[in-house]
């Protein structure tokens, strides 16, 4: 079974609030339950005000077994505003508008490149869906035909 988080945008305390409530205990710095697993759908960077520590927890997880972590838009956005083109710029332009969208994380990894740059490639193995028997989960829209060109490519 399993329970399904989107959306965290850094707010590690709200997700620590609420794997408690659907009764994860912490042990040795890994969010686990007896019986069930989170998919998280992505969006766990951009606002909030401990990115570092919300992802530490997503990926720790996921990493053990006990979740399943897919990329959200701000991942994806995040690879391309980090990929150099060989002829010079970024997959994402760096301009104003998405210079503020990746302020907050930015800053948060500013002594922590390392780091930082550890999660990128992390992002890069995110899938964009999970299926099963009976259950499907993206994080935004699950539209038939690209999700058959995602299997096959």
């Amino acid at each position: 079974m399993y329970h399904l988080i989107g959306d965290i945008h850094g707010h590690a305390e709200p997700l620590k609030k609420l794997l408690r409530k659907m009764d994860y205990k912490e042990n040795g710095g890994v969010w686990r339950h007896p019986s069930r697993k989170v998919i998280f759908v992505g969006d766990y960077i951009v606002r909030g005000p401990a990115i570092r520590e919300t992802l530490h927890i997503v990926h720790t997880m996921q990493e053990r077994g006990n979740a399943i972590a897919l990329m959200g838009n701000h991942e994806y956005n995040a690879l391309a505003y980090a990929y150099e083109l060989p002829e010079g710029g970024f997959l994402r332009e760096h301009n104003v508008v998405h210079k503020k969208q990746h302020e907050q994380t930015l800053l948060q990894f500013k002594n922590y490149g390392e780091e930082w740059q550890s999660y990128l490639e992390w992002f890069y193995t995110l899938p964009l869906f999970f299926e099963e028997a009976n259950i499907r989960a993206v994080h935004a829209c699950w539209d038939e035909t690209h999700i058959e060109w995602l299997k096959k490519n």
